[in-house]
């Protein structure tokens, strides 16, 4: 008899204890305690190295540890020796993105420490800005000017008022008569704040995106 043959009650001794191992290993992951499922799979490793399973699950382990680099590396010996498995081949390209986002960050937070005196930047839409601007001063917000949108949009709505407020007692019909020197310079003010809102929104775009170099953070949509 073999080490191999089914006969043999060392070789079932040892696939028994295999998965028993393997099970316990699954328990004890769906629990949270990966110490004691990466102690079961490496246990159930020493009887039966060669197992594609236990190695894939050793790496799932490894994986929940934080080793990425090292769980990735072991996927792709996976692969290598099975390239149809898929779940290896799925688990590495998760890990291959986890550690390129990684190194992105790693990247970013160490040009911000280089250049202190930038910060991330979000490309703004100029038509959109000209739109929002139609209320003064949401153009300007939405260019991140959150105290020159705010002082727009709140005397475009104080020059409104002190314009409806001035306006005179006449009981004419026609709105004209109602006129008054003091409500009609309150309403040229409102219409100058809202055209230098449209325009000035647009233009405030234009800049920050023309600021935006290659060589610049930009801001994830």
């Amino acid at each position: 008899m073999t080490a191999t043959d089914p006969q043999n009650p060392d070789a079932a001794a040892n696939r028994a204890e295999f998965d028993r191992l393997m099970t316990a290993a699954s328990v004890y992951r769906r629990r949270g305690d990966y110490a004691a499922a990466t102690k079961s799979v490496q246990q159930a490793l020493k009887l039966f190295p060669d197992n594609l399973d236990a190695q894939e699950f050793a790496a799932d382990m490894i994986y929940a540890h934080g080793d990425i680099q090292k769980a990735a590396d072991y996927y792709k010996a996976i692969m290598d020796i099975d390239p149809g498995r898929s779940s290896a081949e799925t688990k590495y390209a998760k890990a291959i993105l986890e550690i390129a986002e990684g190194q992105r960050q790693r990247e970013l937070v160490q040009y911000m420490l280089d250049n202190p005196g930038k910060t991330s930047v979000e490309r703004r839409n100029p038509t959109i800005a000209a739109l929002l601007s139609i209320a003064p001063g949401f153009g300007h917000i939405y260019c991140g000017l959150y105290t020159l949108g705010i002082a727009l949009f709140c005397s475009w709505v104080l020059a409104w008022m002190l314009f409806f407020w001035m306006l005179g007692e006449s009981e004419g019909v026609a709105f004209t008569s109602k006129l008054t020197a003091s409500s009609t310079a309150f309403a040229c003010i409102a219409a100058a704040v809202h055209i230098y809102a449209l325009i000035g929104a647009a233009q405030q775009a234009e800049k920050i995106n023309s600021s935006i170099t290659d060589d610049t953070p930009i801001k994830p949509d």
